[in-house]
C-alpha cells in the first residue's frame, strides 16, 4: 500500500489565553469530526473535509500542543476509527468502496501511517465499537450501541490480535448479559461493570469471551456513570451522581462503601464519557447536561476543575469562577485527549442549524493543571 498524502485544507489561527493554546481549523466548505486519538503528546484528529459539490475528503490532522498541525488525505475509504497497536502505533478502520460490488460493506484496519509494508487487506464485516485499550496482544473494541434497542441482545467485544505489529485476526465475542457495561482493562485483566436490579456486577472477562470471575456490589438503585478504577484486590473508585452531588463511589474488596463528595451541581447529567487519564489517578471527563456541557479533573479522587457552559459564550470554572470566553454560545465538545504529563486537548464545534454545515474546529490545549 502506498502512504498517505498530505493536504492543506484548513486555514489555521491561534489564540494564547490564561487557559492554553486555542486553535482554530476553518474549512472552506464545511468541516465535521469523526473520530480523534492521542500520541506521542499529540493528538491526531479524523475529519470529513466538505468540498463545493457537498462530497467530501477524509483527512487525518495532527495537532501538537502549539498549535501547529499536519494534514493528511485518506485514499482507501471512509467513516475512519482509530485504534492502538500493543505497541502504541496508530491503526485505522474505513469501510473501503468496491466497483464491483457497490452494495457490499465492508471495512478494512491498516496502518495510519508508514504503509509500505502492508498489503490492502481483504475486509471483514464492519465491527461498531470503540476503542477502549490493550490486553496482552490485543486491541480491544467495545459495541454497547448497535443492540441497544433490544435489552435481551449483549454487549460485543472485539478482540484484535497482533503478530510482529500486524494484524493476524480479529475475534468478535459477545459479553454475557446483563448488558450496557462499562469496561475497564488494567493489569491484563478485562474488567465489566453493569447495573442490575439488585446491584452493580462487577465481572472480568478473557479474550474467549469466558468470564473469570464476578462480584455483585450492593448499592441499592444507585446508578453510576464512569469507571476510575475496578479491582477484585484494591480499593474501587465509580463516579455517579446522587441527589444533586457528584460524588466517587469508594468500594473495598470486602464490598464496603464510602461516598466521597466532589461537588454539589443540581443539573441533571444526560452523559458522562470515559475517563481520559493524564498523569496517575488524574482524570478528565467531558459531560452533557439538559442545558449545556463541559468538563472536569478529578485527581486523588479530588475536583481541581469543572467548566460548564451554560447561559454564557464559553465555560465557567464552576471552583472559582473564572471564565473561558469563546466567540460562541452553543459549543459542543467532540473529545478530549491527554497530551503531555497532567495536561490534555479539548475538541470544540459549533451547533449549527439544519441544512448548515459547521465550518470551524477549536482546540484548546490545557498545560500542567495540576
Amino acid at each position: 500500500m502506498k502512504n498517505i498524502d498530505r493536504i492543506n485544507p484548513f486555514k489555521v489561527s491561534h489564540k494564547k489565553t490564561s487557559f492554553g493554546t486555542l486553535t482554530s481549523l476553518q474549512a472552506e466548505f464545511g468541516v465535521s469530526t469523526k473520530d480523534g486519538i492521542s500520541f506521542d503528546d499529540k493528538i491526531l484528529l479524523a475529519n470529513n473535509i466538505y468540498n463545493e459539490d457537498e462530497l467530501y475528503d477524509v483527512v487525518y490532522t495532527i495537532v501538537e500542543q502549539d498549535g501547529n498541525i499536519e494534514s493528511f488525505i485518506e485514499d482507501e475509504g471512509n467513516l475512519p476509527k482509530f485504534f492502538l497497536s500493543p505497541k502504541t502505533n496508530i491503526f485505522v478502520s474505513v469501510h473501503p468502496y468496491d466497483p464491483d460490488n457497490p452494495e457490499r460493506d465492508f471495512e478494512i484496519s491498516i496502518p495510519v501511517f508508514e504503509r509500505e509494508e502492508t498489503d490492502l487487506p481483504k475486509g471483514n464485516r464492519p465491527f461498531v465499537g470503540d476503542f477502549i485499550g490493550i490486553y496482552k496482544h490485543f486491541s480491544v473494541l467495545h459495541d454497547d450501541w448497535s443492540n441497544s434497542w433490544d435489552d435481551n441482545k449483549p454487549d460485543k467485544l472485539q478482540f484484535i490480535e497482533f503478530k510482529n505489529e500486524k494484524i493476524k485476526k480479529k475475534h468478535n465475542k459477545k459479553i454475557p448479559l446483563p448488558k450496557n457495561n462499562k469496561v475497564y482493562i488494567s493489569n491484563d485483566k478485562v474488567h465489566l461493570l453493569a447495573y442490575t436490579k439488585t446491584g452493580w456486577l462487577h465481572r472480568t472477562i478473557d479474550e474467549k469471551g469466558t468470564i473469570i470471575k464476578e462480584r455483585l456490589i450492593n448499592v441499592g438503585t444507585d446508578s453510576f456513570w464512569q469507571i476510575l478504577k475496578l479491582s477484585f484486590d484494591t480499593n474501587s473508585y465509580i463516579l455517579c451522581q446522587k441527589e444533586d452531588k457528584v460524588i466517587i463511589k469508594e468500594i473495598s474488596p470486602t464490598d464496603k462503601i464510602r461516598d466521597i463528595h466532589l461537588i454539589d451541581f443540581q443539573d441533571i447529567f444526560y452523559g458522562v464519557w470515559e475517563p481520559i487519564e493524564i498523569s496517575e489517578n488524574t482524570f478528565v471527563m467531558k459531560f452533557t447536561t439538559e442545558f449545556g456541557n463541559g468538563w472536569f479533573t478529578i485527581k486523588n479522587n479530588e475536583l481541581l476543575e469543572f467548566f460548564y457552559g451554560k447561559d454564557l459564550k464559553g465555560y465557567k470554572n464552576l471552583l472559582n469562577n473564572e471564565v473561558l470566553e469563546m466567540d460562541f454560545e452553543d459549543l459542543i465538545i467532540s473529545s478530549i485527549h491527554n497530551t503531555t504529563l497532567n495536561s490534555y486537548a479539548i475538541v470544540f464545534y459549533h451547533m449549527t442549524d439544519r441544512g448548515d454545515k459547521n465550518k470551524e474546529l477549536l482546540i484548546l490545549n490545557r498545560e500542567n493543571v495540576c
